[in-house]
C-alpha cells in the first residue's frame, strides 16, 4: 500500500533497532503498512545510546509518523517471581518497588533513577510471575525530547521479543512459540486451560537454557501449532512446525507488520509498556525489603511522646498543689521543690522541642530504610543476611558468615549511623556450624535496641 500523496506524514512509524541496523516501517491508523521496509545503517549497542540513535534516524530518513513505536533488541528484560500472598491486592507503586527489590537481589544491579514497566503473567505454586522491561529514566526522557523536536510522540518502547499472539495465519486453539534473541529466549504458549503464558530464559547467564526450553515444551504438551522465531544463528533450533528467520528475504516484513497492528490497535496489550510507568522510589524499596512498617513505628512513638508530655504536666500540677498544702513543713517543701524543678525541666525540654517533633517523626519513619541501606553498604562480601525481624522494641539481624570476625566488622560499620537515629547496635552472638575444614561457617545474631527519643529530642 502506497502512502497517499496528500498526506505529509504517516500516522504511525515502527522502528526495529538492533546492534547492527535499524528497520523502519510506516503505517496507517489501523497499523496497515505503507510501502517497503526502510533499512538504515544505524545501530545501537546499548540502551544508553538510544537518544543518539533516534537523532540519527530523524536526520537520515523521511519524516516519521506522528506516533513512533520502538522495538529494541537489547532492552533489559526479565521474568521475576514474588510470593503471591505478599503482593495480593497491593497498590501499583508498592508492587513496582517489590519487583525492583527482587530484580536487584537477582542481578546485583541497582535501579536508581530507572523506569520499570511490568506485566502480570500468572500464578503458579503460590508464586506470582511478572514480565518487566527496564531503562534509565534520563534515557527515556531524552528519547521523548528528540521525538518532540521532530513533532512526534513516543507510542512506546518495548523489547522486540515476546509477541503475544500466533504469527501463523491460523486460528488454532492451542499453540506455542520459542523466540531466540541475543540476550533472552522467550517461550510463549496459549492453551484453552491456562490461556496465554510466557517464560523468559537468559541466553547470557543460563548455560542450560536449551534444556530448560525443551522441558518447557514437554510441560506444555501437544499444541495445534508450534513456531520458532530466530533473530540470529543459534546452534540450537527447537523442533517446531514453522520457523521465522528475521531477515529481509525472510519473515522480517511480516513480523514487523504483526507488531505494528498489535501495538496500534490493541487497547490492553499483554506486554510491559515503559511509556506508562512511574519512576522508582528508592526509600519505599528499602522499607518493603525489610518488612518493617515504618508508619506503625512513627505513630507509636508519636503517641508515646504525647503521653509522656501529658504525664509530666499532670505530675507538675500535683506537686504544685502539694507544695501549697505543706508550707508548714520545711523538709517536705524542699523535697517537693526539688522534684518540681526536675519535672519542670523535663516539661520545658519537651516544650522546647515541639518544633522537633515533625523531624523526629520523619526520622522514625526513615529508620527501617536507613538500617537496610547501611546493612547493604556495610556487609562484607562473605556475609549473607538471612532475616531482619522485630521482637518487641528490638530488631534482630541474623545470617551466616564464612569468617568468624565478619559479623563483628558489620556491627562496627553500622553502629555509628544507627546511633544517630536512636538505635543501639549490640555485639553479635555467633555459633560455629563446623561444615568446613576451618570450622566455618558461623551463624550470627545481632540485636539492635531502640533507645526511644534519644537522638531525636534534644535534652
Amino acid at each position: 500500500m502506497q502512502l497517499p500523496s496528500f498526506t505529509k506524514r504517516p500516522p504511525h512509524t515502527l522502528l526495529y533497532i538492533t546492534e547492527d541496523k535499524t528497520f523502519r516501517i510506516d503505517t496507517d491508523r489501523k497499523g496497515i503498512m505503507y510501502g517497503e521496509v526502510q533499512v538504515l545503517d544505524i545501530s545501537c549497542e546499548s540502551s544508553n545510546g538510544l537518544p543518539t540513535t533516534i537523532d540519527s534516524i530523524i536526520s537520515q530518513s523521511p519524516i516519521m509518523g506522528k506516533k513512533v513505536w520502538i522495538l529494541y533488541k537489547q532492552l533489559n528484560t526479565y521474568q521475576l517471581t514474588l510470593p503471591a500472598v505478599q503482593v495480593a491486592g497491593v497498590e501499583d507503586d508498592i508492587l513496582q518497588q517489590a519487583l525492583q527489590f527482587e530484580y536487584e537481589a537477582l542481578t546485583g544491579n541497582t535501579l536508581t533513577n530507572s523506569q520499570l514497566a511490568y506485566h502480570f503473567l500468572g500464578t503458579t505454586d503460590e508464586m506470582s510471575s511478572y514480565w518487566i522491561n527496564i531503562i534509565a529514566t534520563e534515557t527515556l526522557d531524552a528519547i521523548k525530547t528528540k521525538l518532540k523536536k521532530a513533532r512526534c510522540t513516543l507510542g512506546d518502547l518495548i523489547h522486540s521479543g515476546g509477541f503475544p499472539g500466533l504469527l501463523s495465519a491460523t486460528d488454532d486453539s492451542s499453540w506455542l512459540r520459542v523466540e531466540c534473541w541475543s540476550n533472552a529466549v522467550f517461550a510463549i504458549a496459549k492453551t484453552p486451560e491456562q490461556g496465554l503464558s510466557l517464560q523468559i530464559f537468559s541466553a547470557e547467564k543460563d548455560s542450560d537454557w536449551q534444556q530448560q526450553v525443551e522441558q518447557w515444551m514437554l510441560d506444555i504438551g501437544s499444541a495445534d501449532k508450534s513456531e520458532a522465531v530466530m533473530n540470529q544463528d543459534y546452534e540450537y533450533l527447537p523442533d517446531t512446525d514453522e520457523s521465522f528467520h528475521l531477515t529481509l528475504d525472510g519473515a522480517l516484513v511480516f513480523w514487523l507488520g504483526q507488531w505494528a497492528q498489535y501495538l496500534i490497535t490493541e487497547k490492553q496489550p499483554n506486554i510491559p509498556l515503559l511509556n506508562k510507568k512511574a519512576s522508582i522510589n528508592m526509600e519505599l524499596v528499602y522499607i518493603i525489603g525489610g518488612g518493617v512498617i515504618a508508619a506503625f513505628l512513627c505513630a507509636s512513638h508519636a503517641l508515646w511522646l504525647i503521653y509522656q508530655t501529658n504525664e509530666y504536666i499532670y505530675q507538675t500540677e500535683q506537686l504544685t498543689k502539694t507544695e501549697k498544702d505543706l508550707k508548714g513543713y520545711r523538709d517536705g517543701i524542699n523535697k517537693s521543690r526539688d522534684k518540681l524543678s526536675t519535672l519542670q525541666k523535663q516539661v520545658d525540654t519537651l516544650g522546647g522541642n515541639i518544633n522537633v517533633i515533625p523531624s523526629a517523626i520523619k526520622g522514625l519513619q526513615q529508620r527501617p530504610a536507613e538500617l537496610l541501606k547501611h546493612l547493604s553498604l556495610a556487609s562484607p562480601e562473605d556475609v549473607v543476611i538471612e532475616e531482619v525481624k522485630t521482637v518487641g522494641a528490638q530488631i534482630i539481624v541474623s545470617g551466616v558468615t564464612l569468617e568468624a570476625n565478619l559479623s563483628n566488622i558489620l556491627a562496627g560499620k553500622i553502629e555509628a549511623p544507627m546511633l544517630k537515629v536512636g538505635w543501639k547496635v549490640t555485639p553479635p552472638t555467633k555459633k560455629q556450624m563446623s561444615l568446613f575444614s576451618n570450622g566455618g561457617p558461623w551463624s550470627f545474631e545481632m540485636i539492635i535496641e531502640d533507645l526511644g527519643l534519644q537522638g531525636f529530642v534534644k535534652e
